[in-house]
């Protein structure tokens, strides 16, 4: 593992069960649907939001773009901080399913009987970095200038599935280039981490303050086993609506694209890495659907906006079996409830 300093970065790897062995052979049963609808992410995508004009900002071990769950100009900008290359790839699969949550066009249901797999806003504009090995390690300034890339490039939003320990040891690079780009208005998800039954805090950078931390629920609305816990004790001098986790997403056995850089296949995984790019494709949606938003527009471009969407997230999501109320240390404020968070910014309640 590359190291800087002592604290090293890491994607949220979780064992995939492939429902394909390539894309020519035979697919196994599966679809996205189910997450889709518990999130309400069908509902804006009913309203015929689908990202378009938003560009989505992905830091992880890249993209396999000829992937044909893939717009051609799917991806419009990319950088690769491991090995150098010039063209987009990904010798892992990590970002390829994370990509394919936020974006596949729905290719396998027209490709393969009984398959049903669509991303969650297909139009988006996705700009790649490769900060992330095939072996699953980085560093922190790899990811920090990821991250910085993603802002010169336009990025509505970033997705960072990804995380390198409980306190906020990120701070000097990768956290601060978070608080940079949400200054700017840019909106920061990152994964809560899956390290439970560890109780001291949901991994960084979504331990900073103003990114969206993502925990992970099953079908069911049950926390994922290893969803990591935050820590809102009185010293972590946390209040509403910043309290970690602040949400939670599907993220048990989720369907996607999947690609080790040889093969081009789908897969189901699991984890807080999957449960993190529906609650960026949904404030993709929703800055679609509300332009005021976008770091141009007349609410957005610094932390108030942020701020606004946090709120609404805090008021609106669904209260799981067994969460406490109103903040949960494992379901954070409850589970996404797109269509209901944009009605409520949008009526400016």
């Amino acid at each position: 593992m590359r190291i800087v300093g002592r604290y090293g970065v890491f994607a949220f790897m979780a064992a995939a069960l492939f429902i394909s062995a390539s894309l020519g052979g035979c697919i196994g049963a599966s679809d996205s649907a189910w997450a889709l609808e518990m999130t309400q992410i069908s509902g804006l995508n009913a309203m015929g939001f689908t990202g378009k004009d938003i560009t989505v900002g992905i830091v992880d071990t890249g993209i396999d773009a000829e992937h044909p769950e893939f717009r051609k100009d799917a991806v419009v900008a990319w950088l690769d901080l491991v090995n150098g290359k010039v063209a987009p790839y990904d010798d892992e699969g990590h970002g390829t399913h994370v990509a394919g949550i936020i974006a596949a066009r729905g290719a396998s249901s027209g490709l393969f009987h009984g398959v049903n797999i669509k991303g969650a806003a297909p139009d988006v504009k996705l700009v790649v970095v490769k900060a992330i090995a095939a072996d699953g390690s980085g560093n922190t300034a790899d990811v920090a200038a990821g991250i910085n890339f993603c802002v010169e490039h336009g990025a509505d939003v970033i997705c960072l599935s990804l995380g390198g320990g409980t306190l906020p040891i990120l701070g000097t690079s990768v956290e601060t280039a978070c608080n940079n780009a949400i200054a700017k208005g840019v909106f920061v998800v990152a994964a809560a981490g899956n390290a439970y039954p560890d109780s001291s805090d949901v991994s960084s950078p979504a331990s900073a303050a103003n990114v969206i931390a993502v925990g992970a629920i099953d079908k069911n609305r049950n926390i994922y086993e290893k969803s990591s816990k935050g820590d809102n004790g009185l010293l972590s001098r946390r209040s509403d609506p910043n309290k970690k986790p602040e949400l939670v997403a599907p993220g048990v056995m989720v369907s996607s694209a999947w690609s080790d850089g040889e093969k081009q296949t789908y897969a189901s995984a699991t984890g807080t890495s999957q449960a993190t790019p529906f609650v960026a494709a949904a404030i993709a949606l929703m800055l679609e659907a509300m332009p005021q938003y976008r770091t141009d527009g007349e609410n957005g471009g610094h932390l108030t906006a942020i701020t606004a969407f946090k709120n609404a997230f805090m008021r609106t999501a669904f209260k799981c079996p067994g969460q406490a109320t109103p903040h949960d240390n494992r379901y954070g404020y409850g589970l996404l409830q797109a269509l209901d968070t944009y009605n409520t910014l949008s009526d400016g309640a």
